[in-house]
């Protein structure tokens, strides 16, 4: 580390699931064939290659946003926590927090052949025992009522991992909101950075994507980070690579599992918060980049089909329905890897999709347009500028 600066690798949705108690068969073939484009036939693959990009890396922190199994099986937690306890033991610290999928999950289940069967999850005081390694030894404020604590990365940077799935669901209780307040007030008085982590998200990044995605009452913490100034929160949770600026700003990075299969970084340097992502490369895995690409443009189509199936479009033939498809594809696939949609060649599509009556798809083609012309990979928080735009030194 360079004096004064951090280096800070973040994940997040890794949903990691034991091979123990998934043997890839029947059963979960046909539950994966429906799901969300998680790679995760090669998901042990993937957190291996990202432990081993870690230790060589050697950043100063490791953040892992939650999701952190694929629904809070013991096991998996339990397997998990061995490999990250590799990246502890090479000297880098490690900070994380559950996600919804971690906890007490309803689908807490393991595959066998054409068979699908209960296995057991973890509770709260569970979760924090098998992670102990991973920041919760590492606290310097803890909150009992929700498991959010806050860490000293530096001298000039605090982060708070904010927890709002321990003890409920996507909440932050009132209790746990007067703890966050007294950290804040505390923490600031030092006249340190905060940065804020959460799993779920505090702002809103997409209209149709409210409920269940942000944090029920997000507005409360949005009101007590500028109240203290904390000018950047991390979130994961979406899936997607997105970014909005309001005052406080919020960067959701996508998910480790899904295409592109997203890492993060931030170079803090007391002056700004600088985030780039990189996609993993998974060598142990021929042609991986193609395959994770595939698997999720197969849920663009999986999507489509049940669209033309159930719904009456005007005036299209076969060619039509082509050209939006692709289209569509395309443009999913870019939004949720944050990159840029190149509209050369899907013109004749993007103006069928306008003509037909509203759906599902076409509003969210609508919902997507603004992010999906501008780079969202990219991004820097300036910590000494105010709301007026005036310098802070």
């Amino acid at each position: 580390m360079s004096e004064g600066i951090l280096n800070i690798m973040i994940a997040t949705d890794l949903h990691y699931l034991s091979k123990s108690i998934n043997d890839g068969g029947e059963a979960f073939s046909k539950m994966m064939a429906k799901g969300d484009g998680k790679v995760m036939k090669y998901i042990e693959e993937i957190v291996d290659a990202f432990v081993l990009e870690v230790i060589n890396r050697k950043p100063d922190a490791l953040l892992l946003l939650g999701d952190l199994t694929f629904n809070g099986e013991r096991v998996s937690h339990m397997e998990l926590a061995i490999k990250l306890k590799e990246i502890v033991n090479a000297g880098v610290k490690v900070y994380l927090i559950p996600g919804n999928h971690d906890i007490n999950h309803e689908r807490c289940l393991g595959f066998c052949g054409n068979k699908i069967y209960k296995v057991d999850s973890v509770s709260p005081d569970e979760f924090r025992e098998i992670y102990h390694h991973c920041g919760y030894n590492l606290a310097i404020h803890f909150d009992k009522t929700s498991a959010s604590y806050a860490v000293k990365l530096s001298d000039s940077l605090y982060v708070i991992m904010l927890d709002t799935n321990s003890y409920s669901q996507n909440f932050l209780s009132d209790e746990s909101l007067y703890w966050l307040e007294g950290v804040l007030s505390e923490l600031s008085k030092t006249g340190a950075d905060i940065l804020g982590v959460s799993h779920q998200n505090l702002l809103e990044h997409n209209f149709m994507f409210t409920e269940g995605f942000m944090i029920k009452n997000a507005d409360k913490i949005e009101a007590l980070y500028n109240k203290y100034n904390v000018k950047l929160n991390l979130s994961g949770h979406m899936h997607i690579q997105h970014i909005e600026d309001r005052g406080v700003a919020e960067v959701v990075t996508s998910s480790l599992a899904v295409a592109p299969n997203h890492f993060a970084n931030i170079r803090y340097d007391k002056k700004s918060f600088r985030y780039w992502t990189e996609s993993l490369e998974v060598y142990k895995v021929e042609c991986f980049e193609k395959i994770s690409r595939h698997e999720f443009d197969g849920v663009g189509q999986r999507q489509l089909v049940r669209l033309f199936k159930t719904n009456s479009f005007e005036d299209i033939n076969e060619s039509d329905i082509d050209k939006m498809g692709k289209t569509f594809v395309k443009m999913n696939e870019k939004y949720f890897a944050g990159e840029v949609f190149d509209t050369a060649g899907f013109e004749e599509g993007m103006k069928l999709w306008e003509e037909q009556p509203e759906s599902f798809t076409s509003l969210y083609i609508r919902s997507i347009l603004d992010s999906v012309y501008k780079d969202q990979n990219t991004f820097e928080v300036n910590l000494r500028k105010g709301k007026n735009g005036e310098i802070f030194r």
